[in-house]
């Protein structure tokens, strides 16, 4: 299950570009079959000024559709005048992230890495 809260400027530490930020909670199993369900969190949160915060504290697996679902939200994001970022990850999704090139091209946020 993906779920989303909003977070005031308070709770996660935005950069001036950012007036808010939302987190989406990644699950413990991000893969094909939750794709749709992300890609739908993102959009009803991406927006100018915001920053997306994806919480993925308890991802144990990622296959390379949810890989590409995070790429794709990024861009979209920053499309929208917004932006990304990967906070609290895992152990196992950082190393999964790593080894396929794709972490550093998910901004991921060095102080809660």
């Amino acid at each position: 299950m993906i779920a989303t809260t909003t977070a005031m400027a308070a709770d996660i530490p935005v950069t001036s570009a950012h007036t808010t930020a939302e987190a989406i909670v990644l699950p413990r199993r991000f893969d094909v079959h939750e794709v749709t369900r992300f890609d739908a969190a993102v959009n009803r949160v991406s927006m100018p000024g915001t920053l997306v915060v994806i919480d993925g504290s308890a991802v144990r697996y990622l296959d390379r559709a949810a890989m590409d679902a995070l790429i794709q939200a990024r861009l979209r994001c920053i499309d929208h005048g917004g932006d990304l970022a990967l906070s609290d990850l895992s152990v196992a999704a950082r190393v999964i992230l790593e080894l396929t090139g794709r972490y550093d091209a998910l901004n991921p946020r060095r102080d809660a890495a």
